[in-house]
């Protein structure tokens, strides 16, 4: 173990590494704090077939202190191995840096699991929970301790790191998109968020949202300071509290998709949707056997298909052309599913293999397929409209399934709203409903046509 904490040290190790493929283990000052918050202290380094370990101190009371922008010097043409890529983005933002969690989850569905703290750092925690950078007085040996349990344990899945395309997409394409939405942060009414959420946290204004996407099928969980970012109720006032950064000059703006996994899944199954129609009315003809739905029936036929959606199709909705076919559809992917071993995710070509599930039945793998598709198109149309709103002012702050809500500056116009609106829906193909407020809570449709 080498500590680097000199710049002709440093120089030295760039020059002497370089050519090997690396493992990393950022530990920060203060380890809890969000995305664009936190710095680093230390960084462990594993140089891959030189079976050597490096330790760089950047903010630790042990060494003296490097400038962090010297990362800016990693070479750019070996692989770097990183543990917790989104978060290491805020430091350093190459293509040639892998998460570990992703190497692990594509192998077996799951992430590395994060337990790996020693006794020094449970003891520290515990005694001095609230000092502003805690790991900067931690012992820097067991810093090391902890970094080489991380290291130890990616080394028995990095066998298993394959280059190809579905793998880029999630590593590259799906952590640059949650990484880009949890920077913006939410601004909050302060008062009213620490009312609603008394152990949340904010910083200079902004709470702070952290999305998991190593979940069962990659639709992302998003949790942070104890709150459920992916389930804000929405009946009491607990939204209220998320308002627009841009004061009189903006307010909150949220699309939502109509009726999504019904659209996603005919465009699976190549089924048309009448133009103009409500998928539910046109559900509901079927349902009713009538061509004008009443309220009643009109909300009834949701609750009839998503029952066969996510329960199973009852023989009697068989004579429905759409669940006809989505019938057919779901016998093909369950036979290919066991005779092959695995399927693979509609846009991105992910392998789910059946050692990823216990107790899978053919309902619940065309659930588990169509959130995985879901997942997938929206991170293909959120990375379309991140790269063509990069010169405005809007920032979009959270991302839920079927919805995507921005902190809308009004000085970037109707044709920001536009372009938006143009990106999610694809030429009408899946409609999306325009709510607007002054805050996350005080919500109305709009109706006019953009």
């Amino acid at each position: 173990m080498k500590i680097i904490e000199t710049i002709s040290e440093y120089n030295q190790f760039i020059s002497e590494c370089s050519s090997y493929d690396w493992i990393l283990v950022p530990t920060y000052c203060n380890g809890n704090q969000p995305v664009y918050i936190d710095t680093l202290s230390v960084l462990y380094v594993y140089v891959l077939m030189r079976d050597e370990e490096y330790m760089i101190v950047f903010n630790h009371t042990e060494g003296l202190k490097l400038p962090v922008d010297l990362l800016q010097e990693f070479p750019e043409s070996n692989k770097q191995f990183v543990y917790g890529k989104k978060k290491f983005k805020t430091a350093l933002n190459r293509t040639n840096i892998i998460d570990m969690d992703m190497v692990q989850y594509f192998h077996n569905n799951e992430p590395i699991v994060d337990d790996f703290d020693t006794n020094a750092h449970e003891h520290f925690t515990r005694q001095f929970s609230k000092f502003a950078n805690l790991n900067t007085i931690i012992p820097i040996s067991k810093h090391i301790e902890r970094s080489q349990k991380i290291s130890q344990a990616f080394l028995d899945a990095y066998d298993y790191y394959h280059e190809e395309a579905s793998f880029a997409s999630y590593d590259n394409l799906m952590l640059e998109n949650y990484f880009q939405i949890e920077r913006n942060g939410m601004f909050v009414h302060q008062t009213q968020y620490q009312n609603k959420f008394p152990n949340g946290i904010i910083y200079n204004g902004y709470a702070y949202t952290e999305y998991n996407c190593y979940t069962t099928t990659g639709r992302p969980s998003n949790r942070y300071g104890g709150i459920n970012y992916a389930a804000l109720n929405k009946d009491d006032t607990s939204r209220a509290s998320f308002i627009s950064r841009f004061g009189e000059q903006g307010f909150m703006m949220q699309f939502d998709y109509d009726a999504y996994h019904l659209r996603l899944l005919a465009s699976l199954i190549d089924y048309k949707f009448p133009d103009n129609v409500s998928v539910h009315e046109h559900l509901g003809k079927y349902y009713f056997q009538k061509e004008t739905l009443t309220e009643e029936e009109y909300n009834e036929s949701k609750t009839i298909s998503f029952k066969q959606l996510y329960g199973g199709i009852q023989s009697d909705y068989l004579v429905i052309p759409f669940f006809a076919q989505v019938n057919e559809y779901t016998k093909l992917i369950w036979k290919q599913f066991n005779d092959e071993g695995y399927i693979e995710t509609p846009m991105f070509g992910r392998k789910l293999f059946s050692s990823f599930f216990n107790d899978l039945n053919a309902s619940k793998l065309l659930n588990y397929l169509l959130q995985a598709f879901e997942t997938e198109r929206n991170m293909a149309v959120i990375h379309n409209i991140l790269l063509r709103t990069q010169s405005f002012s809007s920032k979009l702050i959270l991302y839920t399934y079927d919805s995507f809500l921005w902190d809308f500056n009004k000085s970037d116009g109707a044709d920001f709203i536009y372009m938006i609106k143009q990106e999610l829906e694809q030429n009408g193909k899946f409609p999306v409903k325009l709510q607007i407020g002054p805050d996350y809570h005080a919500m109305i449709n709009v109706e006019r046509k953009f």
